[in-house]
């Protein structure tokens, strides 16, 4: 297990190279020799790294989560993500349905889902919960953390390929976290989960929806630039290359792997299938200044950098209420078209997201058009 552990550390190791390698190789293979080729490398890296599907953000992400995006979450009515997941099962549980059958589909390692099942159980509420990933190993070692807390009777795991096979068992509630912006077959993806949701069920998800790869919309990255020249070299530092970089460089993740594929899709596909009763939306050019790349060069002890996040935080919820540029992420419920119980949209609702997607659409062509011209 230690010499597997270590090989494992060691391509881990060398992920920049990797990266650049896969990326090049989806240059030049075909779609049909390059997707297996994508898929085995991210399965690779969650093995390696499981870990981070947990909380290894930086402290400044934990400042700005407290001081700014809690608050406005609270205000919706979200502690968290996994806060609203529990209130909607538990509603849809204490509403006559027994047993409850929920899914959770992208589950990865399942500790969201193995938490949530130790606390349903510890409610006397009669759920279970199907784990779907396509990461055997990961469904192995959660499976057996899940008995190790006596929650075998409450769950199972199942390996699905959602991108080739996405028909699920039928459900009252079904869970996407963290799962949509890794689905190249969004269309399908979308139909299966439809079908598998009961008449009155509900589909719950935290999610990207930014640009595609999660790359940066033009006016994103133009407010995010403008930030960065204010920044001293120290910290300019980018993780991702393990260099300064004066200038930001935006990076294209579904270049190498499945990462943001199809980011920018998601509501409309979810539009096309299902109502939403619940968007709560936010982040765009506040992300890279708190996420991992970028966000360990700043300490929330330091009154200059706390001062800086709050600075583009304003500037962002500002463009983000107006519309101005799309969000970066969203937590949401749905239902069944016509079966949606009340609307809350904050601070957009999901046509301004799309009209906004467009906009900026828009720009990159017109961007391209002048570049080739």
């Amino acid at each position: 297990m230690n010499l597997k552990k270590t090989l494992l550390d060691l391509l881990y190791g060398q992920r920049l190279h990797a990266k650049r390698a896969l990326a090049f190789a989806g240059r030049v293979l075909p779609a049909p020799l390059f997707k297996p080729l994508r898929a085995v490398a991210e399965q690779i890296v969650f093995r390696a790294r499981p870990e981070y599907q947990a909380d290894t953000l930086p402290p400044i992400f934990h400042y700005w989560s407290e001081h700014h995006l809690g608050p406005r979450a609270l205000r919706a009515g979200i502690a968290s993500a996994e806060a609203l997941y529990f209130e909607q099962i538990k509603a849809v549980a204490n509403s006559g349905v027994d047993p409850l059958e929920v899914l959770s589909v992208g589950s990865g390692s399942c500790g969201m889902e193995i938490a949530l099942a130790a606390r349903l159980k510890s409610e006397q509420l009669r759920v279970r919960i199907t784990c779907v990933d396509f990461n055997a190993e990961l469904l192995r070692i959660a499976a057996s953390q899940a008995a190790s807390q006596r929650l075998s009777d409450a769950m199972s795991f199942v390996g699905i390929d959602c991108n080739r096979h996405p028909e699920f068992p039928a459900s009252n509630v079904i869970i996407v976290n963290q799962f949509f912006h890794h689905v190249e077959n969004l269309e399908d993806f979308c139909a299966g989960l439809q079908k598998a949701l009961s008449a009155d069920g509900v589909l719950l998800t935290s999610d990207i929806i930014g640009r595609n790869g999660h790359m940066l919309w033009p006016d994103v990255e133009a407010e995010v630039r403008r930030f960065w020249a204010e920044l001293p070299d120290a910290q300019r530092m980018d993780r991702y290359f393990g260099k300064v970089q004066r200038d930001y460089r935006p990076m294209d993740h579904s270049a190498y792997s499945n990462e943001g594929i199809r980011a920018q899709d998601i509501v409309a596909c979810l539009l096309d299938n299902f109502d939403f009763e619940v968007f709560f939306t936010f982040g765009g050019s506040i992300m890279p200044f708190v996420e991992r790349r970028i966000g360990f060069n700043f300490d929330p002890g330091t009154p200059a950098d706390r001062f800086l996040i709050d600075r583009i935080d304003a500037q962002d919820t500002a463009a983000l209420s107006a519309g101005n540029y799309p969000p970066s992420n969203m937590i949401a419920t749905l239902r069944h078209k016509g079966k949606a119980r009340r609307t809350l949209f904050d601070p957009i609702d999901p046509e301004t997201y799309l009209r906004s997607s467009a906009v900026q659409k828009a720009k990159l062509e017109a961007g391209g058009s002048r570049r080739r011209n």
